[in-house]
């Protein structure tokens, strides 16, 4: 290999000088005294690391990743700290470590297991490290090193056999185990393609993740070159890979640092192919009728894989920053990293163990689980209900009376703080009115249904309130049709359409009343909609799903000269239950 030069650097020597003077004191609480076993001031880390017998097998490992990697770490004008195992902790890693190198895995070693053992600066086993004490590896991983002089000193938990060999470039330490090398979580999941302890597998998962992995230009970090035709040129280019799941917001935390730390909850491949195909039986858009118009249908087959993959990943990792802030209000609980939504929902603990976790490991930056089964049911990830609010002029479509000409209804949006339902509870604080006399109906756009069952129901508020003079006995309720449709169905997706005495769609008119829709029989109606319209885009989508809500006179048997229509919301309560 290269020939080390020996980069004499005064003030490396006077820290070297001072370092080592300082090991021969008495400088700790203890009276120790700690002093070098061997010194070589004259010689670098690398030909100290050579000249001993019992660390013949690592040097091999080193040697045989190439010249260059070694020139990489003891070429060069800085101080290092090798921890290095001697050959009999080396039995049988070494001929594993040399196979990977013959196999074209240099790197993966290089950083896996030599880079483990090296830092940068001066880490002598000097004084009282407490518990806990971590250092950072130059494959950027943090190791313990931990002791005393009187106790010994252990490094990943394994003891130091021999200590502060010292070099003029650094001092060596011998280890009696190797360090095991952590992957952090995000690297773990590029072991995927085989199966962990068990036989069980997750590069289902692990492949939809990295998926998104995106190969970004780094100019500042980039060599420029010359300007040839106009246009910059570069002589080393560097790109950065980013991946939009990494992100301590809009993603599931950054599993690619060392310095987070995380618990992520996985599903085996059986586990997540079971959710995703049930998750994409409630997302099956309808090709023929594509809203928005934008939208292609290579578009709707991307929002078709995206959306049930999305929807079963958001909530399965948890921040450990968090644990202390989540479990002071809410013991034993745990809070996902995902915080695209809010508030975020807390889950408890147990509910994401549930004795299914078939696989542990710790990892750099946290701890993966492998699951056997799914912790959450679909009403707790994408079934979510609907609640479109009454006054929500984008989704209305139109409101008009049934009068001659199809007049115009008269239209106001309430707040609630300045009328007689002060008390009452409205949902964002006001509610939508149509006044008219005679039979009138609003027509809304229904947006994020999904391929599902609903049972739907209209938050309505009573005629009474402008009239507080009404006396008990002739507060009239407000008697409905409704109607829903979806684009390309040759029929309503619900009809609710009588015209007798007999109607049983009213509400209670002495409060604010949650009426759902009912069948003939005037039980709460089960309502499936057959396609979804789950886009989650910004502006104004002209969403095929609506409904028609009418204000009625059955059968023109009840006196009233109020026809008006006073809404708060509309909800769509998903039913699962019915399906399982």
């Amino acid at each position: 290999m290269k020939t080390i030069f020996k980069h004499r650097i005064l003030a490396g020597a006077v820290m070297l000088a001072s370092l080592f003077a300082a090991t021969s004191c008495e400088d700790n609480e203890m009276g120790l005294k700690v002093t070098p076993e061997t010194p070589y001031a004259d010689k670098t880390l690398y030909e100290v690391l050579n000249a001993q017998e019992d660390l013949t097998s690592f040097m091999e490992v080193l040697n045989a990743c190439g010249p260059e990697c070694a020139d990489s770490l003891f070429n060069k004008s800085r101080v290092y700290t090798v921890w290095a195992p001697v050959n009999e902790a080396m039995e049988g890693i070494k001929e594993e470590l040399l196979e990977k190198i013959a196999a074209g895995k240099r790197d993966e070693v290089f950083k896996t297991f030599i880079m483990a053992h090296v830092a940068n600066h001066l880490r002598p086993a000097n004084g009282q490290f407490e518990e806990g004490n971590r250092v950072m590896m130059l494959n950027d991983k943090k190791t313990t090193f931990e002791g005393s002089y009187a106790a010994g000193y252990t490094f990943d938990g394994n003891s130091i056999v021999a200590a502060n060999i010292r070099a003029w470039n650094g001092v060596l330490h011998k280890l009696s185990a190797p360090a095991e090398y952590k992957y952090n979580i995000w690297e773990f999941f590029a072991m995927a393609s085989e199966p962990v302890e068990g036989g069980y597998r997750f590069d289902s998962v692990a492949n939809y993740l990295y998926s998104f992995n995106d190969s970004v230009f780094d100019e500042h970090s980039s060599i420029l070159g010359p300007v040839v035709n106009g246009e910059q040129t570069y002589l080393d280019s560097v790109w950065n890979i980013r991946n939009k799941w990494l992100s301590a917001y809009s993603g599931i935390g950054n599993l690619d640092l060392e310095d987070s730390l995380y618990t992520v909850y996985i599903p085996t491949n059986e586990v997540w192919n079971e959710y995703v195909a049930m998750a994409q039986s409630h997302f099956r858009y309808n090709y023929d009728e594509i809203v928005p118009t934008s939208l292609d249908s290579a578009d709707i087959d991307s929002l078709y894989n995206y959306y049930p993959r999305f929807n079963i990943m958001k909530y399965l990792t948890f921040s450990e920053g968090e644990r202390k802030y989540v479990e002071s209000a809410h013991p034993d609980s745990m809070m996902p990293a995902y915080s695209g939504e809010y508030p975020r929902p807390v889950f408890p603990k147990a509910q994401l163990e549930n004795e299914h976790v078939v696989f542990s490991k710790p990892m750099s930056n946290g701890v993966f689980k492998l699951v056997d089964k799914f912790p959450y049911k679909p009403l707790e990830l994408w079934l979510d209900t609907i609640k479109l609010e009454a006054e929500n002029n984008e989704m209305r479509v139109e409101c008009l009376s049934l009068n001659a000409g199809n007049q115009l209804a008269t239209e106001s949006m309430i707040n609630s703080e300045d009328s007689l339902l002060k008390d009452s509870e409205i949902s964002g604080s006001y509610y939508f009115q149509a006044i008219s006399t005679d039979e009138t109906y609003v027509h809304y756009r229904i947006a994020d249904v999904l391929s599902t069952k609903y049972r739907v129901a209209m938050v309505v508020v009573p005629k009474h309130i402008t009239n507080p003079r009404v006396k008990p006995e002739e507060l009239m309720p407000t008697y409905f049709n409704v109607e829903i449709t979806q684009a390309g169905l040759e029929a309503p997706v619900y009809s609710y359409t009588v015209t007798n005495k007999n109607n049983k769609l009213f509400n209670d008119p002495t409060r604010v009343d949650t009426l759902y829709l009912c069948d003939d029989a005037g039980e709460p109606a089960v309502i499936e909609f057959p396609s979804c319209e789950y886009y989650k885009m910004y502006g104004n989508v002209n969403y095929s799903t609506t409904m028609k809500i009418s204000s009625i006179n059955p059968g023109r048997t009840i006196k009233t000269k109020d026809y008006s229509i006073r809404l708060d919301a509309i909800l769509l309560i998903p039913v699962i239950e019915e399906e399982e």
